[in-house]
Order: C-alpha cells, then structure tokens, then sequence
C-alpha cells in the first residue's frame, strides 16, 4: 500500500510536468521564470517549499529531540530570511526583470568578471546540493523498505523529468502540491505525538521525568550565541541565493515578489514548530538514543500503512520540492550566466532555440548530480563549500549595491574574491574565530575590503574626472 502511494503520487508530478510543457512552456522565459506570471499564492508557496525540503523535515524533527523548543530555529531561521527579502530585494529586484543574481552583479558594477564568479559558485553548489539531495531521497525510500540505488534513481528521474518537461512553471506547480502534502504530514505526525503522549502537558511532564533541563521547553534554549550562528548564514544565504531570487523574478510584480515573501516567510516561521514537537514526542514516547531517527519512528510505530504512506511520501515531497528549485536555479545559470552572457552562444530573443537549450541541460544537470551522488558521494562536501563561498563573497556586494549607491566595481570584485578565498582558508583550515561560522567573519572581511577599496577607487575615478576637466 505505501509503495502504491508513492508511485502514483510520482506519476501525478509527471502529468503535472507534461500539462505545464503543452499548455505554458513557449520560450526560454516560460521554462526558466514561469513567463513571469505567478500570483500571490503561488509565488509564496514555490518560496515557501525551496526551503521545506527533507532537511528541514528530518532536521527540524532531529533538533527537537535534542534541544526542544529551540530546535526549530533553523526552520524559523529561513521564515525570517523570506520575510527580510520583501523589505529589502524582492520588490526593487523584481522589477528589473533579471533573469539572476549574477544579472544583478553585472548590472550593477559592470564587467563579466564578477557575473563569471558568482555565477560559477553558485552553480557548484547547486550541483553540490543537489547530489545531497538525491542521497536524502534514498533515505527517505529506504524508510519505505526500498533500499538499494534504484528507487533513488527513479524518484531522481522523476523530478528531472517534470522539470525538464515544465521548467519553472512545473517546479511551482508540483511545489505548491508538495508543499501542501509536507505540510499535511508533518502537522499530523506532530499531533499523533501529542495524543499518543497524552496532551502537551503530559509530554512536558514526561520529558521532565527523563531528566531534561528547563533549557529544553525554551525557545532560546540553544542559547543566544548558537542561535545567531544557525540564524545568520541561513538568511545570508536567502537574501543571495539564486533558487529563491529565481521564484521572485518569475511574479507578475514587484508588488506580487514582496507581498509573497511575506506570506511563505510567516507560513515557514509557523511550520517550523512542527518538526520540533515530533522530536520531542519521538524522545517522550521511544527509547532511541540518537534524534536522526526520530521522524522515521513516529511514522513506523504510530501511523497504519496508509497513512504513513502519505506522510512518508511528505517526506520525499519536501526532498523533491528543493530538488526541482536547484534544478532550476542552476539551468538558469548556465544558460543566461554562461551561454547567452558570457560565451554569447544566443540572443535572448531567440527564445525558442534557448527552451530547447535550457531543457538539454536541465537533464545534463540532473544527470549530472544522480552521478555524483551514487558514484562521488565523497565529493559532495567539497561541492557544497562553494555554498560558503558563495555567501561570504557575494552577499556584501549584492546587498551593500543595494544600500550604497557609492560602491564601486573594484569594491565588488575585491570583497567577492577576498570573502570566497577567507571562506576557503576557513573551510580548509577549520578556523575558529570567537565561535563565529566561517560565512561569518568571511563576510565580515568582505565587508571591510569592499567599503575601503570602492573609497579608493571612488577618490581615484573623482581625481581622474577632475583633471580631465
């Protein structure tokens, strides 16, 4: 019966991928930005799901069995990001109809440098994740008793499959679904806990009587410092990364691009919980000593084959959610970073030529990362670092372009080059700066390099205007 469950509901995401190509798939802008026509709901919900993936799922349910109340920080941690992109880029990005971040970069400081950099780290760690991600699919399956590479290998092609049918109009589709599936299963193993344990009182209670400390009913029980280092790279990231900017580029509006970031960010802040009672309840209810087990164990112990069916297949909802969003992201880099900017292979009035490019290497990308798990597994870390990277270099120049009219090329490219190669040295070195992550005191350097050498170069630009005169 689980089985059955799961594969019907892979086959629904591939009509959705085969309905989104025959009836809104025309050009490379209907395939990478859904032809920039997605409402409020639906704009909010594709926000929302890139971030609802397994791990916060399996994570957010690992961390309430270890830390209580305050493990879902994460979760709420990219709510806060979400909702601190509508009071800061989602509006005035949207409404310069970008296509990328990198866009941004390049329009903003000019060159090709600094679209070539970014867009090259980003890449990597899309690539990177989403390897991660087909790794978390196998998980998730074997929960199901499918152990063994095959039924990774098929939930993988199924979310290659609908994406390169649909592009983004697919992804947001079968996001919106995915998201509501997810949800479902989490509010409901959350509330089976609860039950099972007699109400949240008893829970308490019975946490209590196990020996946890007060620490452990409080949200700021991870105290202030761990809960700035899990709180800062999450919404650095947010405010940079392309899988998110990707989703407002496609609304109808700027106006549309904000009131939808405010939407997913609360709807993520209030899911967050979720996972975090079902740990709880994991460690009132077994006797497991470790958490990573824990949302497995609510669905083997306390559902019937059905319903745990449906919240398994949550699971590989949220997974599959955040795969189809770096699938995405990462097209869209190589094909209007790479192909059409830097290589200029195509104009982007060419559209139709560009849809079947953007498909060609939508699968290559998948391809791509099915290998990488299955046979490189060792090197997805490494591939991940340029996620890092990515944050220290260039949430400084993204965001300080935004906010300091004055910055200059030189600043931009100096930060995004000295942030990276810090994050790097850190990485490599493990570095441990007042217990600061590594995106942070990188960022920070950035920070001081792009302030000191755009003041540099801007004297030196005036200097040079001045004497031509």
């Amino acid at each position: 019966m689980i089985l059955f469950i799961v594969v019907i509901y892979m086959l629904a995401m591939l009509a959705i991928g085969w309905w989104s190509s025959k009836y809104y798939i025309k050009g490379m802008t209907d395939f990478l930005l859904a032809g920039r026509r997605l409402g409020v709901l639906m704009c909010a919900g594709t926000l929302a799901a890139t971030h609802f993936g397994g791990g916060m799922v399996m994570g957010g349910s690992e961390y309430g069995f270890l830390y209580g109340w305050s493990g879902a920080w994460y979760g709420v941690s990219c709510g806060i990001g979400i909702l601190l992109l509508a009071f800061t880029t989602a509006g005035k990005f949207r409404n310069l109809a970008l296509y990328t971040v990198p866009d941004y970069l390049e329009q903003r400081y000019g060159g090709k440098t600094i679209r070539v950099l970014g867009a090259l780290l980003s890449l990597v760690a899309l690539i990177g994740i989403l390897a991660a991600m087909v790794l978390s699919a196998r998980g998730a399956l074997g929960i199901l008793g499918i152990t063994g590479n095959v039924g990774a290998i098929l939930a993988t092609l199924v979310f290659i499959a609908y994406t390169a049918l649909g592009g983004l109009w697919a992804a947001t589709i079968t996001d919106a679904v995915q998201l509501i599936i997810a949800i479902f299963g989490v509010v409901l193993a959350a509330i089976l806990v609860v039950t099972q344990s007699g109400g949240m009182a008893a829970l308490s209670a019975t946490l209590t009587q196990q020996g946890v400390g007060s620490g452990y009913f409080s949200f700021w029980g991870l105290g202030t410092s761990s809960i700035m280092w899990l709180l800062l790279p999450t919404v650095m990231y947010t405010l940079i990364g392309q899988d998110f900017y990707q989703r407002l580029f496609a609304a109808k509006d700027g106006n549309v691009a904000k009131n939808a970031s405010i939407i997913g960010g609360i709807l993520m802040v209030i899911v967050a919980f979720f996972p975090t009672i079902i740990g709880m309840g994991a460690r009132a209810l077994s006797d497991l000593e470790t958490g990573s087990q824990a949302f497995p164990w609510v669905v083997q112990n306390l559902m019937n084959p059905v319903i745990g069916g449906i919240v398994l297949a949550a699971i590989l909802s949220a997974i599959m959610s955040t795969a189809d969003s770096l699938l995405t992201a990462a097209t869209s880099h190589i094909v209007k970073d790479f192909w059409i900017e830097t290589f200029q292979m195509d104009e982007i009035k060419d559209e139709k030529k560009l849809l079947t490019i953007s498909r060609n290497f939508t699968v290559i990308i998948g391809i791509l990362g099915l290998l990488i798990a299955l046979v490189m597994p060792g090197i997805i870390d490494a591939l991940i670092y340029s996620y890092t990277m990515y944050s220290a270099g260039v949430f400084v120049p993204v965001i300080g372009g935004v906010l300091w009219k004055s910055a200059t090329r030189e600043g931009a490219l100096a930060s995004l080059v000295i942030g990276s190669a810090v994050a790097l040295w850190g990485i490599l070195t493990q570095a441990n700066l007042f217990g600061a992550p590594v995106e942070i005191y990188a960022a920070l350097i950035s920070l001081v390099i792009f302030v000191v050498v755009s003041l540099a170069t801007q004297s030196r630009k005036m200097d040079e205007a001045t004497a031509a005169k």
